[in-house]
C-alpha cells in the first residue's frame, strides 16, 4: 500500500522558533504525536519515556509533539503557547513541542484520521512519508507494532553505501553539552551518495555531497571557538563542535542553513568534530567526486 505523505504545515516550538513540516522534522525517522485536545497531553506524556529510551538506542530516531489547534484560536496563540511554555521547564521538551494552528481538516484528511478524541502517532521518514501509524496512549501492543515498523525501515531508509559517523566527545565538555541536548546519541553525521545530514542535539544541517567543493581536516582548536554550536563572525561559518582535537571543514558551493530556524542565515562552510576525521574526509571526497588527498 502506498505510504501517506505528511501534510505541509507551519509550526512553532515553545521557544518561538518556526518550522516547516515535514522538511524540518528532526530525525531520519521521526515519531510524530498529534494531539487535538488539552487533556490529550497525558496520552502524549505516556509515550515520552519509551520514546526517549528507544531514541537513545537508535540515532536515526527523534520524536516531536504537535498540538494541533483550530484557526479560530490564532488570536489567542501568544497566551496558549505561553501557557504551554510556562508548564514545560525542560528546554529539550520545549524544542520538540511544535504547535500548529490550522484548519484541522488539513491534518485529518491528509493522514486519514477519523477519531480526534485521542492522539495520533506516526513514524515519518525524512522524505515525509508515513511508514506507520497508530493512536492512543502507550500500550505494549502499539509499542511492539511501532518497534517492528522501525526495524522494517532499516533497509529502505538507508540508501546502499550510506555511512554514519559519530562525533568525538571530549570528557571535559560532556556535561555542558548535555545541558543543551547534545549527547553521543543525538550528535552524528549521515553520509550517502545523495545526502549529508549533520545532527547536533536540537540542531541539524542538511545538504548533498555534490554541494561540497572542498574538504579539509583541521584542528586543534581553542575550546571557546570550537565547543558547542558556533558561528564565525568572520565568514558566517558554522561549527558543530564536541572536541578540540580535530575536525573536518566542509566548504560549500551553495550556502546551507543550520543555525537560524527561520532560514535567514546561511553558512558557506561547516566544521564537524567527528571521531574519525580522516575517514570522514575521504568518504565525503569520494561521494562528492573530489580527488582524494594522501
Amino acid at each position: 500500500m502506498e505510504a501517506a505523505s505528511f501534510p505541509q504545515l507551519l509550526a512553532r516550538d515553545l521557544d518561538g522558533h518556526e518550522a516547516a513540516l515535514p522538511s524540518d522534522l528532526p530525525g531520519e525517522l521521526t515519531v510524530v504525536l498529534i494531539a487535538f485536545e488539552r487533556d490529550h497531553q497525558r496520552l502524549v506524556d505516556s509515550w515520552v519515556r519509551w520514546l526517549e529510551e528507544r531514541a537513545a538506542l537508535d540515532p536515526r530516531l527523534r520524536f516531536v509533539e504537535i498540538p494541533t489547534i483550530g484557526l479560530r484560536w490564532v488570536p489567542a496563540r501568544p497566551a496558549i503557547d505561553g501557557g504551554m511554555r510556562s508548564a514545560v521547564r525542560d528546554a529539550v521538551a520545549r524544542r520538540r513541542t511544535l504547535t500548529v494552528y490550522t484548519d484541522v481538516r488539513r491534518v485529518t484528511a491528509a493522514l486519514g484520521i477519523s477519531d480526534r478524541d485521542t492522539i495520533w502517532l506516526g513514524l515519518v521518514d525524512h522524505g515525509g512519508r508515513v511508514r506507520w501509524s497508530g493512536s492512543g496512549g502507550f500500550d505494549r501492543s502499539t509499542a511492539a507494532s511501532l518497534e517492528a515498523a522501525l526495524a522494517d525501515t532499516t533497509d529502505r531508509t538507508w540508501a546502499p553505501g550510506a555511512e554514519q559517523f559519530e562525533m568525538a566527545f571530549d570528557a571535559r565538555f560532556r556535561i555542558a553539552l548535555a545541558g543543551a541536548g547534545i549527547t553521543p546519541a543525538t550528535a552524528h553525521v549521515t553520509l550517502s551518495q545523495d545526502r549529508l545530514v549533520a545532527c547536533f542535539g536540537p540542531w541539524d544541517c542538511h545538504t548533498t555531497p555534490a554541494n561540497v567543493r572542498e574538504v579539509s581536516v583541521t584542528g586543534p582548536y581553542r575550546w571557546y571557538r570550537a565547543v558547542g554550536v558556533r558561528l564565525s563572525l568572520a565568514d558566517r561559518g558554522l561549527t558543530f563542535g564536541s572536541s578540540v582535537t580535530a575536525g573536518v571543514c566542509l566548504q560549500f558551493r551553495h550556502p546551507v542553513h543550520g543555525l537560524d530556524p527561520l532560514g535567514l542565515l546561511s553558512h558557506p562552510n561547516l566544521t564537524l568534530t567527528v571521531a574519525e576525521p580522516e575517514r570522514f574526509a575521504a568518504a565525503v571526497r569520494r561521494h562528492a567526486g573530489l580527488h582524494d588527498r594522501p
